[in-house]
C-alpha cells in the first residue's frame, strides 16, 4: 500500500540547521494521542525551535512531516546530529496496548521510504541510546525492524522500479508548496525580481530550469 506524508505547514521559531550526515533511524511514541501540531506547540513551549521530530505516523495511518527531513531534530540527546527521528502516536509502554494494523503499515512504509533515501540505515529505539522507556515496552520494536529487514530482500525488481518512479515523481510535483522557514526570505525576494515563478518551492529542478533561473539572476544583477 502507498502512502502519502502529509505536510502541517508548521512554522518554526528560528531556522532550522541542516544535518550534515544521515546514519540512522530513531523511533519514539509520544506516551499520548497528541496531534503533531499540539506536539509542535508543546516543543515550542519548552524554547525549541519546534516540534523535534521528523515525522509522526498517527493511528489512523496518516504520516505527517514534521521537521525538515533533512534538518538537525531534537529527538535523542547526542544522535541528532546523524539520526531522523519519528514518533508514534500513542502510549505503548503504560498500558498493554497493540499498535493496529493500519499505524504498523504506514510506519513500515515510512521506514522504507527513508531507507530508499538515504541507504539501509538501522532502525533503533530511544531506549537503545538512552535511559528511557521509549517508545514503550510494548511497542512492537523487533517485529518492525524485521519486517523491514525482510522486505527489503523480498523486493522484486518491478518493486524497485515502481518505488523510484513514484519517488522521482514525487520530487518533481514538489508536494511541499510552502517554502521552509529558512528560506522564505529569499524565496520571495526571487520571485518579486522574477527569478523564479513561485512554484515548487521545495521540489527539485532540472538543468534546464536552474540554467533559466541563473541567466535570469545575471540580468537582475
Amino acid at each position: 500500500m502507498t502512502h502519502a506524508i502529509q505536510n502541517p505547514n508548521l512554522h518554526f521559531a528560528r531556522p532550522l540547521s541542516r544535518r550534515a550526515q544521515t546514519r540512522r533511524i530513531v523511533l519514539h511514541h509520544l506516551a499520548a494521542d497528541a496531534s503533531v501540531q499540539t506536539v509542535h506547540s508543546w516543543h515550542l513551549q519548552n524554547k525549541w525551535e519546534g516540534i523535534g521530530y521528523h515525522f509522526q505516523v498517527d493511528k489512523d495511518g496518516t504520516i505527517w512531516q514534521g521537521r525538515p527531513v533533512d534538518t538537525v531534530g531534537a529527538h535523542t540527546l547526542g544522535l541528532n546530529g546523524d539520526s531522523i527521528g519519528v514518533a508514534c502516536q500513542g502510549d505503548f509502554h503504560r498500558q498493554m496496548i497493540t499498535m493496529s494494523n493500519v499505524q504498523r503499515d504506514a510506519l513500515v512504509w515510512l521506514l522504507h521510504h527513508l531507507r530508499r533515501l538515504y541507504g539501509e540505515i538501522p532502525v533503533s529505539g530511544h531506549r537503545e541510546h538512552m535511559a528511557t522507556a521509549c517508545p514503550g515496552q510494548f511497542f512492537p520494536l523487533d517485529e518492525i525492524r524485521k519486517r523491514v529487514e525482510r522486505e527489503t530482500e523480498e523486493m522484486t525488481e518491478e518493486h524497485i522500479r515502481a518505488i523510484v518512479t513514484q519517488t522521482v515523481g514525487e520530487m518533481l510535483k514538489g508536494q511541499n508548496t510552502v517554502p521552509s522557514s529558512w528560506a522564505k526570505t529569499e524565496w520571495e525576494k526571487a520571485i518579486e525580481a522574477g527569478i523564479t515563478d513561485g512554484t515548487r518551492p521545495r521540489g527539485y529542478v532540472t538543468r534546464e530550469e536552474a540554467a533559466i533561473m541563473a541567466q535570469r539572476a545575471r540580468r537582475v544583477e
